[in-house]
Order: structure tokens, then sequence, then C-alpha cells
């Protein structure tokens, strides 16, 4: 990234964190104890203002039972911040997350709360650089019948086949983990007859017993055996590793990328009920916080 690049985001950050601040103006969410649906983020001091938009954007529409909130670096007044926006939450210590087999850090204590939290709940997975636009009627249907979901993305929208997810990922000359590890799938003779999806973790939907700790370290430990731990270390697995528990979920569906996109330059958001602002584009302008402002508005 160049010097003037730097610049530039640091501004449009700090230009979101100030020209955003309206959301701690607004009351508090209506909940629904009896939905079932808990609420998780991974989140930390610096995400505050973004964080507060996306789950109460998303809260507005379909309203959770409570908020689950991995604490990657909170400090006490966050905290207290939002338990009044929010009113209901669950705070998990990233750092006291039980993990004795799986990597470290990466988010992959923030999957392995999914994977605790969906013993007694539906767990909608929801990045703090989200913001929800209207109601995600895909994503309320999936949760009202119990089937599990992921952000699509460019590269694949469909449950496949391992073997069939190896060839594609094998057809790439990029050196990501993501990428290695997908190829590695179609290897393990203990993954034939399982699927994959190439979405995206942001934004994931897991119904309750879907995802069991057991079989999530389970998978952990072969891929890790597979790749080397230092390779299976890297950032990128736990998304791997979302996208895999998601396809073989007992019952899944997909979400249209027209209505569930990741924001670059030029994309048309007309259509959109959720948009994730990935980081490669996320302050490269305005556009993230005058999105956010319209759901603000609406709160």
């Amino acid at each position: 990234m160049t010097y003037l690049a730097k610049i530039k985001k640091k501004f449009y950050r700090k230009t979101f964190d100030s020209s955003c601040r309206g959301v701690l103006d607004t009351p508090p969410v209506e909940l629904d104890e009896g939905s079932g649906v808990a609420v998780l983020s991974q989140t930390y001091h610096p995400d505050l203002i973004m964080y507060l938009v996306a789950a109460k954007s998303f809260a507005r529409h379909i309203r959770p039972a409570l908020f689950v909130v991995v604490d990657d670096g909170l400090l006490p007044q966050d905290r207290a911040l939002i338990r009044q926006h929010l009113r209901r939450v669950e705070f998990v210590d990233r750092r006291a997350v039980p993990n004795p087999v799986c990597p470290a850090g990466g988010t992959w204590e923030r999957l392995l709360s999914v994977a605790d939290f969906c013993e007694r709940h539906y767990v909608v997975q929801l990045d703090s650089d989200t913001v929800t636009l209207k109601h995600p009627v895909e994503v309320a249907g999936c949760i009202q019948r119990g089937e599990a979901f992921t952000l699509p993305t460019r590269m694949g929208n469909a449950f496949v086949p391992v073997e069939q997810a190896s060839a594609t990922a094998r057809e790439s000359d990029s050196q990501h983990v993501q990428i290695e590890a997908e190829i590695t799938l179609a290897k393990l003779d203990a993954l034939r007859g399982t699927s994959y999806i190439r979405g995206c973790s942001g934004f994931a939907g897991f119904p309750r017993g879907s995802v069991q700790r057991a079989d999530l370290e389970r998978f952990s430990q072969r891929m890790e055996e597979a790749l080397g731990r230092e390779r299976w270390s890297q950032w990128g697995t736990e998304q791997f590793a979302s996208n895999y528990m998601v396809a073989n979920a007992p019952s899944k569906a997909t979400l249209s990328f027209e209505q569930y996109p990741y924001w670059q330059p030029g994309t048309d958001l007309e259509p959109a009920a959720l948009v994730h602002f990935i980081g490669d584009d996320r302050f490269t302008s305005g556009r993230y916080a005058s999105v956010a402002r319209q759901a603000i508005a609406r709160l």
C-alpha cells in the first residue's frame, strides 16, 4: 500500500467513526427471547461504532434472543455501551475460549464459540463490517427452516462435492492457504462424500446442533496433519473451516450474491439486503460511511 493510500484509508476510517456516532443516539434494540437466535460477533475497541451499526441494523429486521460478543480487546466502557444498546449480551474473552486443538487467533476462537453456542441456539455469525439495509428475506427463511447459510462470493456460490472443490482450486495460481486447503480436501479419505462451498465467513448461519465442537476439532486436526502446523495456523483457515461446516450441515441453503454482496467500487447496492464491507475496499472512499448512516437513520 502506498503512503497516499495509507493516508486516505486513515482519513476515511476517522470520518466513519465521527460521522456514524449517531448510532449511539438510537434506542436499544428490540429482542425476541423466544426466537432462539444468538447473534455472535468478534470485535474490539477500534471497531465499536462499526459493530453497533452492524448489530443494530441486523436486529432491526431479525430480533435475536441475545447477542454474543467474543471480546478481542474491548474497554470496560465499550462493554457498558454495548449492553446499553443490545440489552442482553454475553461476553466471551477470546483468550479464555477453550482451544486445545485448533489454531489460536485468526478468528478461530469465534468459530469455536459458534460451535459452543450452537448447542442451544441458532447462531448467526455477524462481522462488524456488515450493514443490513432491508429485511433479509432469504436469511429469515433459513432461520425459520433451520438451514445453514454463508455469504456468497464471486468464486463460488454452490454446495459441491469436495472433489469438485479441489479440482476448481487446482486451477488457481494463488498461493493462499485457503486454496491449498481446498486442494487438500480431495486427498483426505476421511472427507470423501462430504461437501464444500467457497463462501465468506463474515456472515453465516448455523442451526442448533449443526456444528459440534468435537467435529470441528477433528477437522482441524486432519487439515493440520495434511498441511503442517505452521501453514494451517495462517490467516484464512478459519474461513475455510467455516465454509466446510456450513456445507456439511444437515440442512443448508445458498444466498444470492446480488442481495448479499461484498462491496467494491462500482457495486450496485440497490438490490442489497446486507452488504459486507471487506477490508481491501472498506475505507478507500466514504461509501461505507454513507451506507451506514442510511441504516442509522432507520433505527
